[in-house]
């Protein structure tokens, strides 16, 4: 296997892949301000002249009161190691806003997930850095994570994980891991003919992906057992869920535009089955899948034709239940809008969430940044967010 290069500074020492980013993003000016704005509304602590943020005052900086995040307050309190660049327990102006830009890079999660697991700075990932990491921020009932696994061993060696990994190879690893839990998680509770029960089911998708459903939706996750007979739920249920989970955006689209070009605005399993595979090269959804998402957007009446409204639910981790008044309806609405402070709070909320209560799916979450799932709702009822 091919030794892993870190990332080098000009005279060949290595360096951090969050220290070599500091030179490679131009800000615009408006975003300097904005930044900087945040930055002296919170620091309070003065060293030499000079203010900086603490724990606290870096969580303040960055998620507003107004946060439309699911993930609770101080989860964002373990974005401040991301941002202590320096190691000291405190955040410089200079800091802050490598930490600002970092959050522009497309690949933004996976960087913040490689500084967090990097802990020498040294540009690479070792197996105990990887499990380390991961086990000091899973709380003690959380459902255990096997590292001896076949899973982790390819990735980081079988003796005793000498096999380091570089910035590309981590990304990687980190796309896989939440199926990877999720696989372990179903083994750990499954009974001797291969099933869970609906309240362990609950349990696993709470752990690993709680924050992306709305609470209709948690509430009423046991009711996937009503989808096949036995009272209890299989391997591939819980696989299908997830792939809907993780496919999310492309759930959204299509019924975007399959509602849009049903004559009566609803559309049912087999006229989202069709729409997805005419509009995909391949077969994106599989009818368990289809299944699962009328399942829930229906409130378990997987048969019926729905519109886009009903799906709202499933779509939108804040969907709460509509007042009894009519609504308008807006005819078109974008697929994709900003939202400015608001979807930097979620996307901030998302990484979070992912590498400090989980540490599992940065990727799901982060791409939610640049879209907006909005419904034909009254003012008061429009909800912004879903992408994965």
């Amino acid at each position: 296997m091919a030794a892993v290069s870190p990332v080098h500074n000009d005279d060949g020492q290595p360096r951090s892949a969050f220290s070599a980013m500091r030179q490679t993003i131009a800000t615009p000016e408006s975003e300097l301000k904005r930044w900087k704005r945040s930055f002296e509304a919170n620091a309070k602590t003065v060293i030499n002249g000079e203010k900086y943020l603490d724990r606290d005052s870096f969580v303040n900086a960055i998620a507003s009161e107004g946060d439309l995040s699911r993930i609770d307050r101080s989860s964002f309190a373990i974005l401040f190691r991301v941002a202590d660049g320096s190691k000291r327990g405190l955040v410089s102006w200079d800091d802050f806003t490598v930490f600002e830009t970092l959050l522009k890079r497309p690949d933004a999660e996976y960087w913040i997930a490689f500084q967090y697991f990097d802990v020498d700075g040294s540009g690479t990932i070792t197996f105990d850095e990887f499990k380390n990491s991961f086990q000091e921020n899973i709380g003690p009932d959380s459902i255990p994570f096997d590292f001896d696994c076949d899973w982790v061993k390819l990735y980081l060696g079988k003796r005793n994980g000498k096999h380091v990994l570089g910035y590309n190879e981590f990304t990687q690893l980190m796309k896989g891991l939440q199926g990877e839990r999720l696989r372990q998680a179903f083994k750990y509770f499954s009974d001797a003919d291969g099933y869970i029960k609906p309240d362990q089911f609950k349990k696993i998708i709470l752990e690993l992906a709680g924050h992306k459903l709305s609470d209709s939706v948690i509430e009423r996750l046991p009711t996937l057992c009503a989808l096949s007979t036995g009272q209890k739920i299989s391997y591939s249920e819980v696989i299908a869920f997830h792939n809907v989970i993780r496919e999310m955006d492309m759930v959204e689209r299509v019924i975007r535009e399959a509602t849009s070009k049903s004559k009566d605005g609803r559309i049912d399993q087999n006229d989202f089955l069709n729409y997805s595979a005419s509009s995909t090269r391949y077969a994106l959804f599989s009818p368990m899948e289809a299944n699962i998402i009328f399942h829930f957007a229906g409130r378990g009446h997987s048969g019926q034709r729905l519109a886009l409204l009903d799906f709202a639910q499933l779509l939108d981790p804040r969907w709460k239940a509509p007042s009894d008044e009519p609504v308008k309806v807006i005819p078109t609405e974008t697929f994709l809008q900003s939202t400015g402070r608001s979807i930097y709070n979620f996307m901030l909320g998302g990484i979070a969430g992912a590498v400090g209560a989980t540490i599992v799916y940065p990727i799901d979450m982060v791409k939610v940044s640049k879209a907006v799932f909005t419904l034909p709702h009254e003012a008061d009822f429009i909800h912004n967010w879903w992408r994965h």
